[in-house]
Parts: C-alpha cells; structure tokens; sequence
C-alpha cells in the first residue's frame, strides 16, 4: 500500500515513504555518523511490514541544518578572502601550494560538511514517531481498500445470481440450437439419439460447479478482509482462482444474458484483482 508520513522535531527530519510491490524491499538512508543505527531501523520496518517497497531518509534540520549552513557559510568568506589577497599580489609573486589547496578546498567542497554529532536517543524517539504516523497512513489506505474490494465482491455476487437464474433453460437453448441445424441441413434424426445428444452437450456445458466454487472463493475474500492479519498474498490467489472460474464459466454459458452478465463478472473479478495488488 502507498503511504508517506513526515516528521520533523527540534533538530531532525524523518521522511518514511511505502509504494505498492509484489514483496518486501525496505531502502534506509542514512548519515555515516549514523550508520549503527542502519541494522536497527531496518529491522524494526521489516518486523512491521510485510509487502511494499519502503523509503526510510533521514536528514538534520533546524539547528543543526543552521550550524552547518553557517560552516559553509564561513569557507566561502575564507575564499572569498583568499581570492582577493591573491588578486592584490605582484605577479612576480607565486603562492605556497598551502595557500592554492586551500582556496581549491574552499570552493569545491561548500556542499560537503558533514555534521558529525548526533543525539542518539532523540533520533530514535522521532524515528519511532515517524513509524507511527507512517501506519496510521497504511491503515487508512486499508481500510479503503477493503471497502472497494467488499463492493466488488457484492457485483460478482449478483452476476452469478443472474447467470443462475437465466440459465435455468440451458437444456432446452441445447435443443433447440440443434433442432434450428438439423432443419438448416434439412435432415432428420433419431429422436432417441437427439435426447441423448442434447443431454450430452447440456452434461458438458453445465457451469453449476463453477458458480459453487466462485460463492466459495467470494465468500473467503470477505472473511481475509475482515481479518486484521496480512492476507495480500492469500487474496492475490484467490482472485486468480476466481478468474480462472469466471473463464470457464463464460465458455460454457449458452444463453445470451447469461454471457453477457459472466463479462460482468470478469470484469469486477479483474477490478478486484487490481486493488488486491495493493493490500499488504
């Protein structure tokens, strides 16, 4: 599930971001002064999360962003400085390589101070602040979520309604199909062996088992989404599964309603599909 969260103390900045993916893939961003906390902080996302791909960056701000603009700040005046000095010496004068590094230092590395002190404790009380509000975030998103997957569930739950009802009359669309082809190739046939033609076909085409396996199927995804537990990956097979049974259902449906609502029926199983992607 997508979610973001933003926390910004006193002194630091958390930034925690979460995208949709297939598994886990947890990236944490850190200064090197703080890289012991890596392993910790990875640790505790993964023990929390099980799916999405999750962007974890952390920064100084305020104070500490202030004193170490005011470093840089300080190195460009030095340059600044040196620049003039060296524009008031007599040509005849070489600078000491000291007094070139120097400057050389002053102008390419403005950009690069590290800050190297860091409150520890500070850092992780607003990291865990920043994890809670980042949950918070995947919660509501859920719960979204669940609520267009329950819609979807109800959709596919009146289309096989009504291709239960429009489909009572299957054996005798069979007939009667084969008794319009018999008088196109305008030829007759055994009665015995029509019965026994049309109870074959009818045999082959009968979708009952089909539309008791999607109930089944339908009745398992409200239950994981009513559970609070991770169930993305079960939900992703179960919509596999219902496609693969509202495709066989729609060959085999000889009514013209009944194939028209099992496209339905696709299509809201496809739409559900989408969104289960998302669920962790």
């Amino acid at each position: 599930m997508t979610a973001f969260a933003y926390v910004e103390c006193e002194n630091y900045l958390w930034e925690i971001r979460s995208l949709n993916h297939r598994g886990l893939d947890v990236r944490v961003k850190l200064p090197h002064a703080l890289l012991e906390l890596e392993s910790e902080v990875l640790e505790t996302v993964r023990n929390s999360v099980f799916r999405g791909k999750i962007d974890v960056n952390f920064r100084a701000s305020s104070a500490d962003s202030k004193a170490s603009r005011g470093a840089q700040l300080d190195v460009k005046n030095l340059s600044e400085q040196l620049t003039a000095i060296l524009a008031e010496l007599p040509s005849t004068v070489v600078p000491s390589v000291e007094l070139l590094s120097l400057l050389r230092f002053s102008q390419t590395q403005l950009e690069q101070l590290p800050m190297e002190e860091f409150d520890v404790a500070q850092v992780r009380a607003s990291f865990q602040e920043a994890l809670a509000k980042f949950h918070a975030d995947r919660e509501r998103e859920g719960k979204s979520l669940f609520q267009l997957v329950v819609e979807k569930v109800g959709n596919c739950r009146e289309c096989v309604a009504e291709i239960r009802a429009r489909s009572s009359n299957q054996t005798r669309l069979v007939q009667q199909n084969l008794n319009e082809r018999l008088k196109a190739l305008k030829t007759s046939v055994d009665a015995t062996r029509l019965a026994q033609e049309v109870a074959l076909i009818a045999q082959k085409s009968d979708f009952s088992e089909e539309m008791d396996r999607l109930l089944i199927h339908l009745d398992e995804v409200e239950m994981r989404v009513a559970d609070d537990s991770p169930s993305g990956r079960r939900l992703n097979f179960l919509a596999q599964e219902l496609a693969r049974e509202a495709n066989t259902l729609a060959t085999k449906a000889y009514s013209p309603e009944a194939a028209k609502r099992s496209i339905d029926l696709k299509v809201y199983i496809d739409q559900m599909r989408e969104q289960i992607q998302n669920i962790e």
